[in-house]
């Protein structure tokens, strides 16, 4: 994403470089920049990059077990239930 907006911020600084020698505006660079600001600021959607791993417990026996469950994807983490020390 940060990546995507320095490539478009540069697009647009060279575009409206190129765009105020034509015609001689001179503030056309400040409006593009603070409309990509804008676009950032009310992306509300956020994506997690890391896997949200959860503690699964149960006891047998009396021995309390507990194994590693990625919520993210939907597999355990663990091949066989550890004990809680």
């Amino acid at each position: 994403m940060k990546k995507q907006l320095i490539l478009l911020s540069a697009m647009l600084t060279l575009a409206t470089s190129i765009i105020g020698g034509i015609t001689g505006v001179s503030n056309v660079k400040a409006v593009e920049v603070q409309e990509v600001y804008e676009m950032t600021v009310s992306n509300e959607n956020i994506i997690p990059h890391a896997d949200v791993i959860v503690r699964k417990y149960r006891v047998i026996n009396g021995v309390t077990q507990y194994r590693r469950w990625n919520e993210t994807k939907g597999y355990w983490v663990d091949s066989e239930w550890l004990p809680l020390d």
